[in-house]
């Protein structure tokens, strides 16, 4: 047991004496791996704020291409009345107002026929009347190509009528795709928004980090010497404590061991 006793003293002892050699060692691998570490950290939270800039940018076109969308909508919501307003004034032009154009142009071009015998009449005796009439296009006839060039005129109104009213009945689907896809591109904007506002704080984060592993980089040195100066006191304790424990004991072992006696 005494030997054992001695062997934790050497141990101790020797521990004791290499613990001051430790430090030179230790202080310049724990700082570069510190500074390292810090500058990684550093480098991270660029990148990573580089990025949520980024993201936030990004963010910021969708959200303008969603209120232009949301604008272009509303103007085809707004057009759409004009459309069918449109529609049927020229619905009412072609059905009502040209239409009883040609009517009354059938009335006037019977009107104009007798006016040109009449007129025709009144030449023969020019000598008397001093009414010359000879016109390389009678009345009739100028009313007629008239009415003929009128007469297709009502159904054209109508069909274009009917082609400005599908128009604007699309413009209901027009608009409707317009909004979900307005709808689609805030809720995108809002998530790339939020994914780089959290991507900012991580590199906020990162940096705090990276600070407070170069404020340690600068204590480091005093904090291995601490916890040198701690062993050192600690492991005198212990052999303070092993030689106690070896005196304590030698002398117990010799008390109690009888001494032989001489024949």
């Amino acid at each position: 047991m005494r030997i054992l006793g001695m062997l934790g003293i050497a141990a101790s002892l020797i521990l004791a004496a290499a613990l001051p050699f430790l430090p030179a060692r230790l202080i310049p691998s724990a700082t570069e791996l510190a500074l390292e570490v810090s500058e990684g950290l550093g480098d991270l939270s660029n990148s990573v704020a580089a990025t949520s800039s980024s993201l936030i940018s990004a963010s910021e076109v969708l959200e303008a291409a969603a209120t232009t969308i949301e604008k272009i909508s509303e103007t085809i919501k707004d057009t759409k009345p004009l459309l069918e307003s449109s529609a049927a004034i020229l619905e009412d032009v072609g059905e009502n107002t040209l239409k009883q154009t040609n009517r009354a142009l059938d009335t006037v071009q019977s009107a104009a026929q007798s006016v040109d015998r009449v007129l025709r009449g009144l030449a023969v005796f020019g000598a008397i009347t001093g009414i010359s009439y000879d016109p390389e296009r009678s009345l009739e006839q100028a009313v007629a190509d008239v009415a003929t060039g009128l007469k297709s005129l009502p159904d054209g109104l109508i069909e274009v009528s009917g082609k400005i009213y599908d128009t604007a009945e699309g413009f209901d689907t027009v608009s409707g795709e317009l909004d979900q896809t307005r709808g689609e591109l805030q809720g995108l904007s809002d998530e790339v928004r939020d994914l780089g506002e959290r991507l900012g704080t991580l590199s906020a984060t990162l940096e705090k980090q990276a600070m407070a592993l170069d404020q340690l980089v600068e204590r480091l040195p005093t904090l291995i010497w601490a916890s040198v100066v701690l062993m050192e006191f600690f492991l005198t304790g212990v052999l303070l404590a092993q030689a106690t424990a070896v005196v304590v004991g030698g002398r117990l072992y010799r008390e109690n061991t009888p001494v032989p006696s001489v024949a």
